[in-house]
């Protein structure tokens, strides 16, 4: 039996989108699994739905369609709407324009170190300056979105986050996967346009590492969602609990591809006492309004890494 369809990540470049004198190419590429077939459209702020033709193309975005933009269109957010056989998927993205807002610009970005073992955490660092009639200063308490995209994949991942301080700089910090490019990015706002800054590659390494496995649940207590379970490697010949090893929770919006799981900032360690079952782990977030989680552990030098099955939000 053939498997179903999956709508995996949408990406629309560019970004941020700024209306000003000129046309605006919109480039709109979708990941699907065991599609033969996309279609989709644009959903403007004033509801105009304007039909999208999708062409296949070589992965890892297998799908692209195209629009114009133009100077009189509405700003406001956007909408992408992507369906493949029973599979639907939505991804938003800003449209400002340029002259009554300041706009972000990223003076500069850089991962630290830039080869680093999987599982490990890297430094992100930057600086922000605002620039509106001309004149710059640097862009204090503005929230910095740290976003990675995996070599040969479609669509980025949000891993972390920053507020830039009195001069404009931010710090953080991230677990390494894989390979792949990394990206700060500001999102538009009442009174700022968006930026994003250029993509800086870092390089995971490991040597050849043994199995693990994720058992997890999640439930809702109060108005906190509780995530717990029990993280297992077999170093060996047999199974065994995982202790002072870091679980990072991560969350789907309602709607969004399969794929767009992004972090909510939250880790944990897991257990390292066998008498309290060594490798277990628990911690709580805020709840949500449907949607999904999924809980992750990046790996060592020696253990690899493993992601949950996703749950439905509680």
């Amino acid at each position: 039996m053939q498997a179903s369809p999956d709508i995996v990540a949408i990406q629309v470049t560019p970004q941020p989108v700024v209306l000003d004198t000129g046309e605006v190419a919109l480039r709109i590429e979708v990941s699907t699994a065991n599609a033969t077939r996309l279609r989709g459209r644009l959903l403007s702020p004033d509801g105009t739905r304007v039909p999208l033709e999708f062409a296949a193309q070589p992965p890892p975005c297998d799908w692209l369609a195209t629009h114009t933009l133009r100077p009189a269109d509405p700003e406001g957010t956007w909408q992408v709407e992507a369906r493949a056989g029973r599979a639907t998927a939505v991804y938003e993205f800003d449209v400002d324009r340029r002259g009554a807002k300041a706009e972000a610009r990223f003076e500069s970005f850089d991962a630290e170190p830039r080869q680093v073992t999987r599982g490990d955490l890297i430094r992100l660092v930057g600086r922000l300056e605002l620039v509106k009639n001309g004149a710059s200063g640097p862009a204090a308490g503005l929230t910095v979105v740290i976003a990675f995209q995996e070599q040969e994949t479609c669509g980025r991942r949000e891993l972390a986050g920053a507020v830039t301080d009195d001069l404009g700089r931010f710090v953080a910090q991230a677990p390494v996967m894989e390979s792949g490019e990394w990206r700060a990015e500001v999102r538009s706002g009442r009174e700022v346009i968006g930026a994003v800054s250029a993509a800086v590659f870092v390089e995971a390494t490991a040597e050849q590492r043994y199995a693990t496995r994720l058992d997890y649940a999640v439930r809702r207590a109060g108005g906190s969602t509780v995530h717990s379970g029990r993280l297992r490697g077999k170093p060996g010949a047999s199974w065994e609990g995982l202790g002072n090893q870091r679980i990072w929770v991560f969350y789907r919006k309602p709607g969004a591809p399969s794929g767009a799981f992004n972090s909510v900032d939250k880790s944990t360690l897991t257990r390292d006492n066998p008498i309290l079952s060594k490798g277990r782990f628990e911690l709580r977030t805020g709840s949500k309004s449907g949607g999904a989680w999924r809980v992750q552990y990046f790996g060592t030098n020696l253990a690899a890494g493993v992601v949950s099955d996703a749950k439905p939000a509680p």
